[in-house]
């Protein structure tokens, strides 16, 4: 006789609270306004990653450490929001846990920065003296509240004999704001709390997945209504087909009938010229 195997007992855990008790939220504008800034990071990373794939030498990442020091790799760090190196050997850098300039031989051609509400200052000022610094080409700053966080919505800034100069930015009368990006040789559109990218050469902007998906949709819904209307035509041509059908075998029923009345009255009159020869 076997015994029945009892199943085993978890340990019970205690419950762990998340957050520290008599912790009150300062107000919920404060909570909203820092979660601002997710979105056009995620976002920024998503386009610009699926803009450069397949082409080779080109790293995009976001929220990763460039090391910028060879002699304090500890403390000599910076971690832009988003940054892209062009021309620099992939492979053997995704197998490190960040970007070491001096390793990869240079610096990233382009950092993005979106402000948030405690790293106004240093996006604006500190960084952007240390970017120069190490030789990054183009630093572009994006405010997702419209400016009341960095004063500005969007600036970008180049590279010029180890100082930046300012990147000239075009306001479109809707309020849109934007400029253009030799590294990546997009143009950077700021709109509200959305930070898109513009094609010059598509004279389209890069899509994220809600907009691939959108446009996936309106492009089957109007493969839709084009296979519709020409089944639609096609329908109505075969109907105006088998009408003319119709008309022809009427009229060729038409003409028998005339024909063999026309013979019936020829047969009629030789018979009435052979009684009357009679």
């Amino acid at each position: 006789m076997t015994s029945k195997l009892s199943k085993p007992t978890r340990p019970h855990l205690p419950y762990r609270k998340i957050l520290p008790d008599g912790f009150v939220c300062p107000s919920p504008e404060f909570l909203r306004e820092s979660m601002l800034q997710a979105e056009p990071i995620s976002t920024s990373d998503h386009l610009l990653r699926a803009y450069f794939t397949g082409q080779a030498g080109v790293l995009v990442d976001s929220g990763g450490f460039v090391f910028y020091d060879p002699s304090d790799l500890t403390r000599r760090r910076v971690r832009p929001d988003v940054y892209i190196v062009l021309g620099v050997d992939t492979e053997s850098i995704l197998e490190r846990e960040g970007y070491v300039v001096h390793e990869a031989g240079k610096p990233p051609d382009f950092a993005l920065e979106v402000a948030s509400r405690t790293t106004r200052r240093r996006d604006t000022q500190d960084k952007r003296v240390l970017y120069a610094e190490i030789g990054m080409g183009e630093y572009w700053r994006f405010d997702p509240t419209g400016g009341r966080w960095y004063g500005y919505p969007l600036a970008g800034d180049i590279l010029s004999d180890g100082e930046y100069r300012p990147i000239e930015l075009t306001a479109e009368p809707d309020g849109m704001l934007w400029g253009y990006s030799p590294a990546l040789d997009l143009c950077l559109c700021a709109q509200g709390r959305q930070l898109r990218y513009y094609d010059r050469k598509t004279q389209s902007y890069l899509l994220g997945v809600g907009e691939e998906r959108a446009a996936h949709q309106e492009t089957a819904a109007e493969r839709d209504a084009e296979r519709a209307a020409r089944l639609q035509a096609a329908s109505e041509l075969d109907a105006e087909r088998a009408a003319r059908l119709r008309a022809a075998s009427e009229l060729d029923v038409e003409r028998g009938a005339r024909q063999e009345s026309e013979a019936e009255i020829e047969r009629l009159r030789e018979q009435l010229r052979l009684l009357q020869g009679e």
